[in-house]
């Protein structure tokens, strides 16, 4: 079971941590508009992914992804230092016990795991403009990652940058190219990024559905 342990663990984080960045700004966007202190109390609140039924929550200063994940195995994966005691999977060496579901020969072990996507503070500032809402998080000693956020009808959308259209469209907008090579890095103006954001950018987008209200 430890070994299972380590598979789903992984897994979950070559989710979280495989993709870097493809765009950097050299400034927190929009550029000239004031960092907000906390989300805003319309933001507050549990929803839930349409992508991985994972849960976002949100609170003042914090946003967090929450993850529960079950996995089914044959009891006869079992190794031989591993006992099964009701609902309660014990490692014979270690003495750890783990509580499972067990369903005829087949045993449910659930791994609950949290991401903290983004904290406020100096390295990640949260900015509004027109409507969105946008998460700056320092990348690397001079740049800086925005994912675009919007709430309209209960659906949170969170939006970034991962296509070459973006790229492109970027490119098409802004003058100062300041890498060559991924990470692309802009140094864009305001004017300059709201055409970019009006122009269709940030083009990856995922769903949350709006469960709970804080």
């Amino acid at each position: 079971m430890k070994a299972l342990k380590i598979i789903l663990t992984g897994t979950i984080l070559t989710c979280l941590f495989s993709c870097d960045p493809i765009v950097t700004f050299t400034e927190p966007q929009p550029a000239g508009t004031g960092n907000l202190s906390k989300f805003p109390k319309r933001l507050l609140g549990q929803y839930l992914s349409m992508e991985d039924s994972s849960t976002l929550q949100i609170d003042n200063g914090m946003m967090q992804r929450i993850y529960d994940i079950a996995e089914k195995i044959h009891a006869n994966q079992l190794s031989s230092n591993e006992k099964l005691s009701g609902d309660t999977l014990i490692n014979l060496t270690t003495n750890e016990k783990t509580p499972v579901v067990v369903e005829g020969d087949s045993i449910i072990y659930r791994l609950h795991y949290i991401d903290t996507m983004f904290r406020i503070d100096t390295d990640n500032v949260v900015r509004k403009f027109k409507g969105f809402y946008f998460l700056n998080s320092r990348s690397g000693k001079n740049g800086w990652e925005v994912k675009k956020m919007q709430l309209s009808k209960g659906q949170l959308i969170v939006s970034s940058i991962t296509e070459q259209s973006d790229i492109d469209n970027l490119k098409a907008v802004v003058e100062t190219v300041q890498d060559t090579v991924l990470p692309y890095q802009f140094n864009a103006n305001r004017k300059q990024f709201k055409k970019y954001v009006r122009n269709n950018g940030f083009s990856d987008h995922e769903t949350f559905i709006r469960q709970k209200k804080n």
